[in-house]
């Protein structure tokens, strides 16, 4: 059996200030899972969102990659909608070689109508039509 830890990185506060100290936390949690055993260790991508503060994982990724060791480092999930798709797989990619080999990358189009707020704000104050998939 194995055993991950997903890490959402939520944050309450409405300080912004704390948003530093919840990476930290984060990384101290993934170190602490990896020294346990755990086989890996998940984070999602939020955008505009309390639930978590991950715009995009890969350099999150790369950060905890460089921190730890043997631990599976998993994207659940890269908002496909928001990122190129050739980009994309090349930072994967790119992670996956500096962790050795420790990348699982999951990618969807996104889990509520929150997710797009930033791309109806940008077509609304911009009108360059960028559109959302439904």
């Amino acid at each position: 059996m194995k055993f991950a830890l997903f890490l959402p990185a939520s944050w309450a506060d409405k300080d912004t200030v704390h948003q530093s100290r919840i990476y930290g936390e984060v990384l101290e949690q993934v170190q602490y899972a990896e020294e346990l055993g755990f086989d890996s260790i998940w984070i999602a991508e939020h955008h505009s969102s309390r639930y978590g503060i991950f715009p995009s994982l890969m350099p999150i990724l790369a950060h905890i990659a460089a921190q730890t060791k043997t631990i599976r480092l998993g994207a659940g999930v890269s908002v496909l909608p928001f990122h190129h798709p050739i980009r994309l797989a090349e930072e994967a990619a790119m992670v996956d070689l500096l962790s050795n080999g420790r990348l699982n990358l999951g990618v969807g189009r996104g889990s509520s109508s929150d997710a797009a707020a930033p791309v109806r704000m940008c077509r609304s104050c911009c009108g360059n039509g960028i559109s959302m998939p439904a």
